[in-house]
């Protein structure tokens, strides 16, 4: 058996799941003099979104599992018909539009713990072509140090997002790039609301409200979403300037918590009713880009499958096409204007002028807008 299959087949054990929802790695670890890190990664839609299955730390056999965010859904059905759990409390955040990173502690064969930070889908921090997500966070850790004791200090992994108009995805921001802490994770999957973490002066997303037992939270969900919806306006290239909605963590009698999402109907890139559409699957696109570099039909297929039934990917596969190839020609425009800017040696901050008319010699004059907000986002 080689190394690979002892990983698939250990993880299988680790996450009791099935081999069809579990992708092998094999990374450096950059916040840990890049030590390699061998095992796999769970991709079935659930509590075990995103887990990793260590298997090997430092080419050592040390096996154990890191539950990470997981996947937030919906409170109703395709039918319609809401399933809140039994209500305690409800806490409600502000849900933000921007890349997931998650803090976590491993240990190596020796138990000496270690910590890094991941993507949904990675298990370490990368650059991508989609964005400078390592060098990002490098920004933030040292803007905010105390980000790297959150973890030892409340004795469970941490949650945040890291969004601005660097980091841009669907909502526009008018500040360049930030982090917020949005809930802890135990080893046991249990959910560590932001109320119970001492976040040791880092910044945390807005509370939005509260409910408590014998409210009506069908209503109050519908009301919210409604409140949203009027507040935002559509902007240019299918972005939104306003809030991608709210977070519920639901609090039931014993305890438990789950989370659900409520976002307004001109945020949704899933509407539980309308199907497979292109603003979908562009999103998902975009979505892949944070962690994987291959972009196509392939490798898009098994994100869309946590969404849709195969068939009727299948039948969308024309449209999927084209949007990826929209996509990827989205990312090589941004990549030549980075490369030509950069090649100019003119701060866009300091003398917008005279970089925009270098690099007019590149474009088009209907393209000068659009390069002037990559490189504004960007740098």
């Amino acid at each position: 058996m080689d190394s690979e299959e002892h990983s698939i087949e250990v993880a299988m054990e680790l996450l009791g799941l099935e081999a069809k929802w579990i992708q092998p790695f094999d990374v450096e670890d950059p916040f840990n003099d890049n030590i390699r890190l061998q095992g796999c990664l769970c991709q079935k839609p659930d509590h075990r979104y995103g887990a990793l299955a260590i298997t090997h730390v430092d080419m050592r056999e040390a096996p154990q599992l890191i539950l990470a965010t997981p996947k937030l859904r919906y409170p109703f059905g395709k039918d319609g018909s809401f399933h809140f759990p039994p209500v305690k409390k409800i806490y409600i955040y502000e849900k933000v539009d921007g890349t997931n990173v998650f803090a976590y502690r491993y240990s190596d064969a020796e138990g000496c713990r270690r910590l890094t930070y991941k993507l949904r889908l990675a298990p370490v921090l990368r650059n991508s072509r989609w964005g400078a997500f390592l060098d990002m966070w490098g920004e933030l850790l040292q803007k905010h140090p105390t980000i790297a004791n959150l973890v030892e200090t409340n004795n469970c992994n941490i949650s945040f997002e890291m969004y601005g108009s660097r980091n841009m995805h669907l909502i526009i921001y008018d500040f360049d790039l930030t982090v917020s802490a949005l809930f802890g994770v135990r080893n046991d999957a249990t959910i560590v609301t932001l109320p119970e973490l001492d976040l040791l002066g880092v910044p945390s997303v807005s509370k939005y409200g509260e409910l408590a037992a014998g409210a009506d939270p069908v209503a109050k969900y519908a009301e919210i979403r409604e409140e949203i919806e009027k507040k935002n306006r559509p902007s240019e290239d299918d972005k939104i300037v306003g809030a991608e909605g709210t977070v519920w963590y639901v609090e039931e009698p014993g305890g438990a918590k789950t989370m659900w999402k409520c976002k307004p109907e001109s945020v949704e890139a899933i509407h539980w009713s309308a199907g497979i559409n292109k603003k979908a699957v562009i999103a998902t696109c975009l979505n892949y880009l944070e962690t994987g570099d291959n972009l196509c039909y392939d490798t898009l297929y098994p994100l869309l499958l946590e969404e849709y039934e195969a068939v009727d990917i299948e039948n969308f596969r024309e449209n999927i096409d084209e949007c990826v190839k929209q996509v990827l020609l989205e990312c090589e425009f941004k990549e030549r204007v980075l490369l030509l800017y950069d090649e100019t040696g003119i701060s866009i901050h300091t003398n917008k002028q005279g970089a925009m008319r270098a690099l007019s010699q590149h474009f088009k004059r209907q393209e000068m807008k659009k390069v002037y907000s990559i490189i504004s986002w960007s740098r």
